[in-house]
Order: C-alpha cells, then structure tokens, then sequence
C-alpha cells in the first residue's frame, strides 16, 4: 500500500511540474541513458523530445512516461520526433478514470501520448530497407474538402 501511495504522489507531482523539469530528473536521466547508451544520443534525444513537447500544448497534458515511451518507440526506428518532419507524431488521447465494481478509484484519469508513424516515416524506413526501386508519395485530398477551402 505505501508503494502505491508513493507512486500516486510521483505522478501527481510529475503532473504539476513543466515537462522539460520532468525528464531532466535523475530516474528520467538515468532510463534514457541506460536505454539509449550513447550520450550524445541521448542528448539529443532528450532535447528534440523537450522541443516537440513545447511546441505542442496539448502534450504538455500528457503524463511524462508515456511521452517518453512513444519518443523512445521512434528512437528505436531511428525517426526524429519533430512535428516538422512528419516521420512520427505523439498523439494525445485522454485516458477516463476507472474504477472497480465497488466504486474504488484503479487508475485516475490522465492524458497519455501515444505513437503514430507518419506517411514520411513510412516513407523513410521503407527507402530504408532497400525493398523498393522508386517510391511514388502524394497526398490524398477528399473533393469535399478542398471546395470548402478554395
């Protein structure tokens, strides 16, 4: 039980503090470390991530560990995590509370990121893989769409 309140109190202290404070503490620091061995990777990581984190307020939401799960799922892929580039993306949902069949709070509601590819990170793991001779990519655009903004 003192485990769980524990936990509870590094989460809701994690919520209240800016997300760049969040993973430059020590247990953050140390995982992207342990996981990434190479400093300067991790280095780098670490700043695209507090980057696309600051240029989208509705990450800024989200719990740290599942920003930094879905950054390390594009690390593991070699993709850069910036919304500029467009290879993958950390996607918001919002998470409802739950509770069990006597009405006890298991897990509070929260707002989770969550890793999408990109077409262009699609594109780059498949140039990638040496599969393909020529790559043809171009948007899509429902007709609808494109008259209510001409």
């Amino acid at each position: 039980m003192a485990v769980n309140n524990t936990l509870v109190k590094l989460q809701v202290a994690e919520k209240n503090l800016p997300f760049s404070t969040v993973i430059n503490s020590i247990p953050y620091q140390k995982m992207i470390s342990q996981t990434l061995k190479d400093r300067n990777t991790a280095n780098r990581f670490i700043s695209s991530i507090v980057s696309a984190v600051a240029t989208t307020p509705a990450l800024q939401e989200c719990t740290p560990k599942t920003v930094v799960s879905a950054a390390l799922l594009g690390e593991g892929l070699k993709l850069s995590p910036s919304p500029q580039l467009g290879q993958f993306y950390m996607v918001p949902f919002k998470q409802k509370e739950k509770t069990d069949r006597n009405g006890n709070v298991i897990q509070q509601a929260c707002t989770n990121a969550t890793f999408v590819l990109g077409y262009k990170g699609y594109i780059q793991l498949a140039t990638r893989s040496g599969e393909y001779k020529r790559i043809n990519a171009m948007p899509i655009k429902n007709r609808r769409s494109e008259e209510r903004f001409s």
